[in-house]
């Protein structure tokens, strides 16, 4: 894409910012991260998508990136979650790596939810480098940057205090330190020599020490001197954040001037996000307070990583994403289908809108296709995978798709896997968040209180139905519009009569698709134990 043309799209917007704010940078590195306190949810993956989709758009660019994602296992262990014993109490003021697992499947408790994220990420299509924070504090490796910050206290203690009601403490320091001895932060700074020793009393062991932080690892800043201090280090060139870092007077603001008067460099280009929101669902947003949180891979139960992908790329960062789990989910994956099909079909008329969907779709990919996936409508996906058998799917699913043309007589083994995905999604979202109306079960034993009429027609379809083989389920409808006039029922009374047999209910899909789908000689079946 040349530099001349305005971007549509807008992490394309943000990359151009970026490449306009830094020009001529050898690598954009674009950063993002999180303290691993408890499980990453599927509120924080908007900070990490938002950051994957810059990189991209930066690549679009055919810029050289960098995306690199913190883990703050360096961050102490503020509180006991829910789901973790009470005794783990005994570890709080320790950083986060510090503390055990109370799992025992990880070396830490950082690890643990570490290890988690990484995993769930590996087929979303991100290049992600991974740094632990507690193995650079470790390694000394912002020592000389945090001398700058001490020789600076005052500059920042004056930054801080312009956003704060009450000045911060006159003996406050840019400093906290893990006791060598306990390895915990209840500690308080005594004195400093202008060069990498400081010495400080122990609350816990209470007792004074003395420490070198270039020569040992229990040093941290506080996280508003930390932040622009890695911006710094890494020299990152965009970064987003949510809007508790967002506000006037926040970590993002303070940050800003930090960077800007203590290490004498610019702060990346930033980008707010908003807050993702289940809708049809009764789980909480929330990581550090227990098990009862939405993650990545409870998302991809009934979304595919693509689809996921789509509801943040189709998204500006700044408008909320209120995540369905009801019927409107069948609207977002025929959304998708549609925008892929206009971008491997002919298209919108109208240009630019044609050209911001094909963005959308660009992005949402995980891995860009040749030619057209086989996509089948969630909703009649959903209807074959309660109907059919799980272990049948590849046989009695497939050639139900095929009675009602969604799939062609031969389909590739990637295309059969495409079909299967879709269908193993729409049932895991009909078992466990559809709505009534959406939940079917075939009758192997229709009900026995239908009037003589209704039996009347029941069989009348039934005969239609071993007359002759229909090709589709158009052909099915005009026949079944035939017995229809001439049953002794209304329309209505037909159509109830008709699902009530096959599904035990009064409605369901269109009676011709719904006949079609289970197949003729499996509906005269039902039909003939009236």
């Amino acid at each position: 894409m040349s530099d001349q043309e305005q971007p549509l799209f807008w992490s394309d917007q943000l990359a151009y910012g970026v490449k306009r704010k830094f020009e001529d940078q050898d690598t954009y590195v674009c950063a993002s991260g999180i303290s691993p306190s408890g499980h990453v949810h599927i509120g924080n993956f908007r900070e990490i998508i938002t950051t994957d989709f810059v990189v991209k758009s930066l690549q679009y660019y055919d810029e050289d990136t960098r995306f690199i994602y913190s883990w703050d296992d360096y961050d102490r262990f503020r509180k006991v979650p829910d789901n973790v014993p009470d005794e783990f109490e005994k570890y709080i003021g320790l950083p986060l790596s510090k503390v055990p697992d109370p799992e025992g499947c990880h070396e830490s408790y950082a690890e643990h939810f570490e290890a988690r994220l990484e995993e769930q990420l590996e087929d979303m299509h991100m290049d992600i480098e991974f740094i632990r924070q507690s193995k650079m504090f470790q390694k000394g490796e912002y020592a000389d940057l945090i001398k700058k910050a001490m020789n600076n206290r005052e500059k920042i203690k004056d930054i801080l205090d312009q956003y704060r009601q009450e000045p911060l403490e006159e003996d406050w320091q840019p400093l906290r330190v893990y006791c060598k001895e306990c390895g915990k932060d209840f500690t308080e700074i005594n004195d400093y020599d202008g060069e990498y020793t400081v010495e400080y009393n122990c609350n816990e062991c209470e007792e004074a020490f003395e420490i070198n932080f270039k020569e040992e690892d229990s040093v941290k800043p506080p996280w508003r001197v930390d932040w622009p201090m890695r911006w710094f280090y890494e020299n990152v060139s965009f970064e987003p954040g949510g809007k508790d870092h967002s506000a006037a007077g926040s970590s993002r603001d303070t940050g800003k001037q930090i960077i800007e008067e203590v290490y004498d460099a610019e702060a990346p280009v930033y980008q707010m996000y908003d807050f993702v929101r289940p809708k049809g669902s009764d789980k909480k947003i929330s990581s550090s307070s227990g098990e009862n949180v939405l993650t990545l891979d409870d998302m991809k139960e009934i979304y595919s990583p693509e689809m996921i992908r789509f509801l943040f790329s189709q998204t500006k960062p700044k408008k909320v994403i209120n995540l369905a789990f009801d019927e409107e989910i069948i609207q977002i994956y025929d959304r998708f289908d549609r925008f892929e099909e206009n971008y491997f079909g002919e298209g919108l008329d109208n240009e630019k809108k044609q050209r911001h969907q094909e963005r959308v779709y660009e992005l949402a990919m995980v891995e860009l296709p040749d030619e057209r996936p086989l996509r089948v409508p969630f909703k009649h996906a959903a209807f074959v995978a309660q109907t059919v058998p799980e272990d049948e799917w590849r046989s009695k699913g497939l050639e139900s798709l095929r009675r009602t043309g969604h799939v062609p007589e031969d389909i590739s083994e990637d295309e059969e896997q495409q079909v299967i995905d879709r269908l193993r999604r729409a049932k895991n979202w009909a078992r466990e968040y559809a709505p009534e109306d959406y939940v079917y079960r075939i009758n192997e034993r229709p009900p026995e209180d239908f009037t003589d009429e209704e039996v009347e027609t029941l069989n009348l379809i039934q005969e239609a139905l071993g007359n002759q083989d229909f090709e589709d389920a158009d052909e099915l409808d005009g026949e079944l519009w035939n017995v229809q006039d001439a049953s002794p029922l209304e329309a209505g009374d037909f159509f109830e009569a008709s699902y009530r047999a096959i599904l035990g209910r009064e409605s369901g899909p269109r009676l011709s698709t719904l006949i079609m789908s289970i197949g003729q000689e499996k509906s005269r079946e039902i039909l003939s134990k009236i």
